[in-house]
């Protein structure tokens, strides 16, 4: 086996040095073939690497996907590298390969390669992973593009820096290009050229487009800079990437074929963002300078947006037919020739690419001391400014003077379709006159204009908006009256300053008409609405005047300047807080089934009469339907019969029977003056009233609080101001006070409080007795204050009844004997029973916390003859509850027999010689419960008493050495 190993390794390296052997010597073929490869004159020959030199080779089975010569380019520049690792040197004459031919000379020093798309001629020298060509030539077939300089291959990353020069046709100049595997960049400029036609094989654009590119100007090119990005993925140019600039020097340029060329020193060129700009530098057109011209191309490459803009500037120039033969070849024809006098024009044509879309003409001529023909009108202008905006001309500011007649300054627009004109004018002098009167006589008038120059002429006076149709009678529409108010006295009596009127005119002392008038200042309304408007009809005839609406709510009467007013469902409105110093016309108003609203009360009225003067405004009224917080005799008041006035901002209503006063002083103060009426207060309403002055003054007029709580009175005096309060009320000898002052300080004070008072106001017959004194002070937080009572009778309260039946019954639990003179005392007394309870003397301190609303009872004494009470508790105005600890004093007649008798007293009272217990009173105020430690009490009584029983002789001996002793003396 070993044998047979070393004879087949000897046999190959035989072969392989017979191999070396020929290839060293060079082996040369004729011809040969395998597959789809056809190769003749083949020589082959080693020497440190291989040499190759064919004559030919064709490729017939592998397709060509190459399709430019960038592609191609490319693709052979990345096998450079792996050829000449293997090939010392490769000559290939003709190289075919589906059609596509190549020649290719390849050293390690030189390249040369032929193909239908490039011929390369260049110096090579390799650095790492990247070709240097020092180029002879590159010539791009497909673009007929020769380029020359240093080439940067980096095939690893697929980067190709090229600086050099570029040849194309007669155009020379440097360039820079560097390209990656999407996109190249290049940058380039150029000496003299004739013209851009050349762009045409590299870019289509609209045929207006080209024209001006290519064919409207003519002088000698010179590009500065062009630089831009070429998409190698989707082979096409980035066309936002494209920046250049150019001149033109010698230059001349059409702006339309039908008229003659432009003569201009250079045109300054330049692309950017799609917009080509020709900028005319010193352009002259038939001896015109035209200073500041230019012609824009936007959107050059989009034929839906693109346009040419063609605007021309003149200065001191005349309007002309050389500037309107420019504007007559557009198919504008501007209705105005310059006689004489000088002219600063601009004209901007803007000529959309796409035939749907109109030309767009805008131009601003601007005249000094001019004759001027409009057609055949003439008229001498010392200043105008005519604007050029399509088929309409605008005339500004024109300072015209036409005969005689006429000098205002206008303001107008011609359309030059329909030969009519309109706008304003500024008339500083107008006058028509016959021989007696004159008819017209306006002065510094800005009216309206109209005139028309192709019909007959119809009269029309914008300046005071009317149309004027003479027939048998006289017809005037007058479409705006505000135009005509300061030459009409009739409309300056009725104040009627807009709307419109129809005239019918038999003579001046026979006109009917009808109208119809806004912008009116009564105060008049309808279904809540302001009446500003209305629809009337009427007659004048000689001093008398005539007007009702067309329904007949409204019929005005004037004569010798008296305004009669009849009203039917038709509103009186006077709002003060609107007030305005204006003064009102005379007016007297009569009125059936309306309102009279002041300010923010609404009166319905069966009738009423209404008399507006200029500074005073007086009325009296049949009132119904009233929504008042008053009463009378238990009944809400529904109706009032009233008078009042208005004048200065102050307004005055009283009843017929003066028994209700009211007075408003701007749009903050009210007084009012009530006699005989029941106030209703509701403190759940929120006060939204901007009044801070507020005064109220009742007589016999009684106050309900929240529909429950009556409180008497003879008299009442509230005052509220912004920052204070002040309440005072009396009845019969019962005085109440109530303030609070700046620094939110409540100070309250009631005297000789009267148990009709008390129970009127809870409409019970809570107690008996007229001598109650309160008191309390305090801010909100904490009002404290004591209630002083002095023989008084509890008759009606859920607590005390509770308790009273509480008491009657305790004494039997402790021993029915020992109750019986209690009993009989509480009897002859009268101090308590299950009907009330009599409070001799009582005192009641508390403090109440309005915020939190609790009132807290710090001490509550009360010496009654049957009983008396001592403790204190907390009432929870949220829930209506109570909770009180209460000491009950009771058994005092007992107390008394016994306590008369020495060492008994003290066996049977104690210390303090009274019988007491605790109670706890809780729960709600209309039935509170009660629960006591008396029963327990009650046992403990025995053994307390054996108790003192025990301890009584000391007491006795104590009792005897006081009989020795005088009382001191008081």
């Amino acid at each position: 086996m070993l044998k047979a190993i070393k004879l087949l390794f000897f046999f190959f390296l035989i072969i392989t040095s017979l191999i070396f052997s020929v290839l060293f010597l060079g082996i040369k073929i004729n011809s040969f073939s395998f597959g789809n490869v056809l190769i003749s004159q083949f020589y082959i020959k080693i020497d440190k690497k291989l040499i190759v030199d064919i004559e030919n080779i064709e490729i017939k089975s592998k397709k060509s996907n190459v399709k430019n010569s960038y592609e191609d380019l490319k693709k052979n520049i990345k096998q450079l590298p792996l050829v000449l690792k293997i090939f010392q040197k490769i000559d290939v004459r003709r190289l075919k390969i589906d059609g596509n031919e190549f020649t290719i000379a390849l050293n390690e020093e030189s390249l040369y390669l032929d193909n239908k798309f490039i011929n390369v001629s260049s110096k090579l020298d390799f650095i790492s992973n990247q070709v240097v060509f020092d180029l002879y030539s590159l010539y791009l077939k497909d673009v007929d593009l020769m380029l020359t300089g240093k080439v940067k291959v980096d095939y690893f990353n697929e980067k190709l820096d090229l600086l050099g020069k570029y040849y194309y046709k007669d155009l020379l100049g440097d360039v820079t290009l560097n390209m990656n595997e999407n996109v190249a960049h290049f940058y380039l400029d150029s000496q003299e050229f004739e013209s851009l036609k050349f762009l045409k094989k590299f870019f289509r654009l609209s045929p207006i487009a080209e024209s001006w590119m290519y064919d409207n100007v003519e002088g000698k090119l010179q590009l500065n800079e062009f630089y831009g990005s070429f998409d190698l993925v989707k082979n096409k140019i980035i066309e936002k990437s494209l920046y250049g600039k150019a001149v033109i020097k010698d230059a001349k340029i059409r702006f339309h074929k039908n008229i003659k060329k432009i003569d201009t020193k250079q045109i300054d060129v330049e692309f950017e963002d799609n917009k080509l700009s020709l900028n005319l530098i010193k352009p002259v057109f038939e001896n015109i300078k035209i200073d500041g011209s230019y012609v824009h191309i936007n959107n050059i490459a989009s034929s839906k947006n693109g346009n040419v803009v063609v605007n021309i500037e003149a200065k001191k120039a005349k309007l002309d037919s050389r500037i309107l033969n420019i504007l007559k070849a557009y198919d504008i024809n501007l209705p105005l020739v310059q006689k004489t006098g000088n002219t600063n024009a601009n004209v901007k044509l803007t000529i959309p690419y796409a035939i749907n879309k109109s030309m767009d003409t805008k131009g601003k001529f601007i005249l000094s001391k001019s004759n001027i023909l409009l057609q055949d009108f003439p008229f001498y202008t010392s200043k105008a400014t005519v604007i050029l905006d399509n088929t309409k001309v605008k005339v500004i500011n024109a300072d015209m003077k036409h005969k005689d007649m006429i000098h205002a300054n206008l303001d107008f627009v011609i359309d030059t379709k329909t030969s009519s004109a309109k706008g304003n004018a500024i008339i500083k002098s107008f006058l028509i006159e016959d021989k007696k009167d004159k008819i017209v006589h306006i002065t510094n008038k800005k009216s309206p204009l109209f005139f028309s120059y192709k019909d007959d002429v119809n009269i029309k006076l914008d300046s005071i908006n009317t149309d004027i149709k003479i027939n048998d009678n006289i017809y005037v529409d007058i479409n705006n009256l505000s135009s005509i108010y300061q030459y009409s006295d009739l409309l300056q009596e009725l104040s009627i300053k807009n709307g419109n009127l129809s005239l019918n005119i038999k003579d001046e002392n026979n006109i009917t008409f009808n109208s119809y008038i806004k912008g009116l200042e009564f105060p008049l309304e309808q279904n809540s609405k302001k009446i500003d408007a209305l629809k009337v009809q009427g007659l004048i005839k000689n001093d008398y005047i005539k007007v009702n609406t067309l329904d007949n709510n409204i019929k005005v009467e004037v004569k010798n300047k008296q305004i009669n007013i009849s009203l039917n469902n038709t509103d009186v409105v006077i709002n003060t807080k609107e007030s305005s110093s204006k003064e009102l016309p005379l007016l007297n108003v009569s009125a059936r089934n309306a309102k009279f609203k002041l300010d923010n009360d609404v009166y319905d009225v069966k009738t009423a009469k209404v008399k507006i003067a200029p500074t005073l405004i007086s009325f009296t009224a049949d009132v119904r339907n009233l929504d008042l917080p008053l009463k009378k005799d238990a009944k809400l008041v529904k109706a009032l019969k009233i008078k009042g006035n208005y004048s200065n901002n102050i307004a005055n209503i009283e009843t017929i029977d003066k028994k209700i006063k009211v007075k408003y002083t701007g749009n903050s103060k009210l007084d009012v003056n009530i006699n005989g009426y029941d106030v209703l207060v509701n403190t759940s309403k929120k006060d939204e009233s901007k009044i801070n002055d507020l005064n109220i003054e009742g007589v016999n007029s009684n106050i309900i609080l929240n529909e429950k709580f009556k409180f008497l009175a003879d008299n009442f005096s509230l005052r509220l101001r912004d920052k204070t309060k002040y309440f005072h009320l009396n009845h019969k000898k019962t005085d109440f006070t109530f303030k609070e002052s700046k620094d939110k300080v409540i100070d309250i004070f009631a005297n000789d409080i009267s148990d009709i008072f008390i129970n009127t106001i809870f409409s019970k017959q809570i107690l008996k007795g007229n001598n109650i004194l309160f008191l309390a002070k305090g801010k909100a937080e904490s009002i404290k204050g004591k209630m002083i009572l002095k023989d008084v009778k509890i008759e009606d309260l859920a607590i005390l009844n509770n308790l009273l039946l509480f008491i009657n019954t305790s004494p039997a639990l402790i021993n029915p004997l020992l109750a019986i003179p209690s009993v009989v005392g509480m009897a002859s007394n009268g101090g308590f029973n299950l009907t009330g309870y009599r409070i001799v003397d009582g005192v009641l301190n508390f403090d109440y916390h309005q915020d939190k609303k609790l009132l807290d009872i710090t001490k509550l004494v009360t010496v009654g003859n049957g009983i008396d009470f001592d403790g204190s508790g907390t009432v929870d105005i949220n829930d209506g509850t109570i909770k009180s600890n209460i000491n009950l004093i009771f058994l005092k007649d007992y107390s008394k027999i016994v306590g008369a008798i020495p060492i008994v007293n003290y066996v049977l009272l104690g210390k303090d010689k009274r019988v007491e217990t605790k109670v706890n009173i809780f729960g709600p105020l209309d039935n509170p419960k009660i629960s006591t430690n008396l029963t327990k009490d009650a046992f403990s009584v025995p053994l307390n008493i054996a108790k003192r029983v025990l301890t009584s002789p000391i007491e006795f001996v104590d009792f005897l050495k006081g009989l020795g002793k005088e009382e001191p003396k008081k």
